[in-house]
């Protein structure tokens, strides 16, 4: 539990974390469990999705999970999800782009809509 809060003081200095709490909390959960990415694995898997580093044009099992989580909890559709890429740095952040070109909403739509809502 400490580590978290110490995790989360030091997303806090950052000005784009400090806008939105519960985002870098998820973050910083995400950050220390990364095994929690294999819970919806299988159903990536299944539309023949099973890259670890993801192409240019296709997001890895971790972009695919932190941007269904974006835009459940934003409420977003998926092509309001491609465009919150563009326009927030906490979004583009939090699904980890890393400078690379935001990802089309018929790409999330095809990974995301594949995810089991119970496992």
């Amino acid at each position: 539990m400490k580590k978290i809060l110490n995790d989360l003081k030091l997303k806090f200095d950052n000005a784009n974390w400090a806008l939105d709490p519960e985002l870098a909390l998820i973050d910083t959960v995400l950050e220390q469990h990364p095994e929690l990415y294999e819970i919806v694995k299988e159903d990536i898997k299944r539309i023949g999705k099973d890259s670890e580093a993801g192409r240019q044009d296709s997001p890895t099992l971790e972009q695919i999970v932190r941007a269904a989580l974006y835009k459940e909890m934003k409420k977003l559709n998926y092509r309001e999800l491609e465009y919150a890429q563009y326009d927030s740095r906490v979004c583009s952040t939090f699904i980890k782009l890393d400078g690379r070109k935001p990802i089309s909403f018929e790409a999330y739509y095809k990974y995301i809509s594949q995810i089991k809502a119970k496992h």
